[in-house]
């Protein structure tokens, strides 16, 4: 094993008040990881650790190419990741419970389509739009659809049904979030918690018992890996 620095990238947004007070209760010495931060590169003091932060969304793929060796972001985005390159070097070390959402295919309350049987019976296209465009492309192929267009945005796609999309593909803690926006569930489509993943190559390369150590304490008890 080599003993060189370990590349860590942490999640901003919603991710990062979660994370932070979970590497707080375990001791993990990083500095300037806190909501209102005014930096990218947090310093971890005494571990051989440089750190980036950035867009949830950019983990997965970040750590599957190599540029880090070791990132946190929820299963959702791991999962984004895989559908189209099931063979990148990800591998998620452990869930650790915490931001757990669900990612849910919906439609518009009074909208032409109201069931998930109207969906996969329609003749003509059905526009999907979503901030996952993988898992959407997904859903429309594992739902047989007979014609379908996949349309990519970032944040509140809830908006678009049901004049601009058929059916929108988002995250949300429960199912009474999205009526409260006037959208009818027909799909729950995964689980999604936070997740420590790490760059497989890169595992066997380095030594990373030190880092993960951390994160087998007794702070932290929702193990699935």
């Amino acid at each position: 094993m080599h003993s060189e620095t370990i590349s860590i990238c942490l999640p901003k947004g919603d991710a990062l008040p979660p994370l932070s007070n979970l590497l707080n209760r375990v001791g993990f010495p990083v500095e300037g990881y806190q909501a209102d931060n005014r930096t990218y590169r947090p310093i971890v003091t005494d571990l051989p650790v440089r750190v980036k932060i950035m867009a949830e969304k950019d983990v997965a793929i970040q750590v599957a190419v190599g540029n880090y060796d070791i990132g946190f972001c929820g299963f959702d985005w791991i999962q984004e990741h895989l559908i189209k390159y099931r063979a990148a070097s990800l591998h998620v070390h452990k869930h650790l419970g915490l931001k757990i959402t669900s990612i849910y295919a919906c439609v518009g309350m009074g909208g032409q389509y109201q069931t998930m049987e109207d969906i996969k019976s329609a003749t003509g296209f059905i526009s999907i739009i979503s901030e996952y465009p993988n898992l959407a492309e997904n859903f429309a192929i594992t739902n047989r659809l007979k014609k379908f267009k996949i349309f990519s945005a970032w944040g509140s796609v809830e908006a678009y049904p049901p004049e601009h999309a058929d059916v929108v593909i988002l995250s949300a803690s429960d199912e009474h979030e999205l009526t409260q926006k006037g959208l009818l569930v027909i799909s729950q489509e995964m689980t999604s918690d936070l997740c420590l993943l790490v760059n497989r190559s890169r595992f066997v390369q380095k030594n990373m018992t030190q880092i993960f150590s951390y994160f087998s304490k007794s702070e932290i008890t929702h193990d699935l890996s």
